[in-house]
């Protein structure tokens, strides 16, 4: 039995130019895209092969499916025809896989000789991931682009989706056999919505044999620039419309509540949010951190973390306090931990960086945000209730802490802790996580958070036993003396499972319970509750299959 991976980053191309106009991919000796025209190439090899945009007039949802990102021009080429010829109402899934995909300076590169795109690959270049593995959500309005850095056969295996066009853009078949494999085909098929059509460049023989022996038909046409033909392929039906209505209510105005209320108002639907006005939710602190949780091994939840974390930083740079956190190591074997962190560098340099001087970690993107001003933003629009109303026929309990004393989730395993944070003075100027964290803030610093079982008191009632226990931990972690600053305290309760993943569980046909979030609900609960409206509006998922399954909490005990 093989052993663990280590979860690194996917390998970049090595990018070299031809005539210093055609980018060509220096591992597999094959161009990116035509020197006779970009644009012209996209149009004619993928969208009229597919039927685009007529297609997509008559969908609500269309989806599109890609092996081979590349230099992201047919999904910018996309995006652009999308925005002239969308149906009202519509959105648009694009789905693209990537083995190689380009680190951020080479994609601003090859984009750079596609000056006709320049409004569309800006938008792109923000928000590029690097070539971090997993699955990346990215919004543009309307538009849903899902890249997944993986090798086709494995990425194919983790999509949930029902395809309505193909884009085959691999490199050669001869050059790139795997991407054309039969047992790829095979899987195309399976993941194809009912009319499906499908686009390539190639001609060849033996990619056309395995599209008709799945049952697409199969037809050769007159190829693009120096290519003398191409192929189109077509499966038999069409999809219906199908429009889902819904009517959701959401139990619950923390990070989770919200992060579900964002996710809906992101497609038109305005849910109800019901929230106790002197509820006290965990993630209602002064201050959050949003940092990634690191893991050494390859594993599917190990790549949500890093997925997780990029998806969140995205959503948040323009509503951020600070950004930039240092982990101080809390034992030897911890400054090993980390030293092996950064030498497989699952994140970028900019994300992740050992400082051997000081044996501290450098996470140069994580974020201080402040709570109040986000979870507002989200929920803006919103009228929070008191009650649950008789005309919801969708619930979300996202309640947190107030999950204890409801009788749908008593057998779930859940774990409820008490934490406490306090407002110190202290000689403190960046942010410091060492199990704990202080951060510094309008000339105070925040500690915490403390750890504690429930006892049968009040769990939110700030203890002065607490506040010594925060100041003493700064002190013993990071040799900082601090005293309490005269502000006020804040006690809440955290909620994780036994296997500290988050909990995403459907409860009967009309209830689904999001929970389990931890201390890194800020970090986690944005993607989560994309995939969770996502998959009850029967939409491509953010997240792989493998990841989706664990977070089931019939899956923990």
């Amino acid at each position: 039995m093989p052993g663990p991976k280590p979860l690194i980053q996917c390998t970049p191309p090595k990018l070299i130019w031809r005539d210093k106009n055609t980018p060509i991919s220096k591992d597999y000796d094959d161009i990116y895209f035509s020197s006779e025209g970009a644009v012209s190439e996209t149009e004619t090899i993928f969208l009229k092969a597919c039927g685009i945009p007529e297609r997509w007039k008559d969908l609500e949802n269309f989806t599109i499916c890609e092996l081979g990102f590349g230099s992201g021009t047919n999904f910018l080429t996309t995006m652009k025809m999308w925005q002239k010829t969308k149906p009202k109402q519509g959105r648009l899934h694009y789905l693209s896989i990537e083995k190689h995909p380009f680190e951020k300076s080479q994609l601003q590169e090859i984009l750079l000789s596609l000056p006709e795109l320049k409004n569309f690959s800006d938008e792109l270049i923000k928000v590029w991931p690097g070539p971090v593995k997993g699955f990346h959500r990215l919004h543009f309005g309307d538009v849903s682009l899902t890249l997944i850095h993986d090798n086709a056969f494995d990425a194919l295996h983790e999509i949930d989706a029902r395809v309505d066009a193909w884009f085959l853009d691999g490199f050669s078949p001869s050059k790139n056999p795997d991407m054309w494999s039969d047992e790829i085909i095979e899987k195309i098929y399976d993941l194809s919505a009912k009319g499906a059509r499908l686009g390539t460049f190639t001609a060849a023989g033996a990619v056309k044999k395995s599209l008709e022996k799945v049952g697409f038909k199969v037809h050769k046409r007159e190829g693009f620039g120096r290519k003398r033909h191409r192929l189109e392929a077509i499966l038999e039906g069409k999809r219906v419309n199908k429009k889902i209505m819904l009517a959701p209510t959401i139990i619950g105005a923390g990070i989770a509540g919200a992060s579900l209320a964002l996710a809906f108002k992101r497609r038109g639907i305005i849910p109800q949010i019901v929230h106790k006005e002197d509820f006290i939710a965990a993630s209602h602190n002064i201050v959050a951190l949003v940092k990634p949780r690191l893991d050494l091994q390859d594993r599917p939840e190990s790549r949500f973390f890093l997925n997780s974390y990029l998806y969140a930083l995205n959503l948040y740079k323009d509503h951020s306090l600070k950004k930039g956190v240092t982990q101080i190591p809390k034992s030897s074997d911890e400054i090993i931990r980390f030293k092996k962190l950064c030498s497989q560098s699952p994140l970028p340099k900019k994300h992740l960086k050992y400082d051997g001087t000081e044996n501290k970690l450098k996470l140069g993107k994580s974020l201080i945000i402040c709570p109040k001003l986000i979870i507002n933003n989200w929920l803006k629009g919103i009228h929070l209730k008191q009650e649950i109303p008789k005309n919801s026929d969708l619930k979300f309990l996202a309640a947190g802490f107030g999950l204890k004393n409801m009788l749908q989730v008593e057998n779930i395993p859940l774990r409820f802790t008490r934490g406490q944070i306090s407002s110190v003075k202290a000689k403190l100027k960046s942010t410091l996580s060492y199990g704990g964290y202080a951060i510094p803030i309008g000339g105070h610093v925040i500690v915490g958070a403390t750890h504690n079982r429930l006892d049968g008191n009040n769990p939110f009632t700030p203890r002065v036993s607490d506040d010594i226990e925060n100041i003493n931990n700064l002190k013993n972690f990071t040799g900082i003396a601090a005293t309490i600053s005269g502000e006020d305290s804040r006690s809440s309760v955290r909620v994780t499972s036994k296997n500290t993943l988050p909990i995403i569980s459907q409860l009967d046909t009309n209830t689904w319970l999001f929970t389990g979030l931890g201390s890194r609900g800020f970090t986690f609960a944005p993607l989560l509750a994309e995939a969770i409206v996502s998959k009850i509006l029967q939409e491509p998922m953010p997240i792989a299959k493998s990841v989706w399954a664990k977070f089931d909490y019939t899956n923990v005990n």
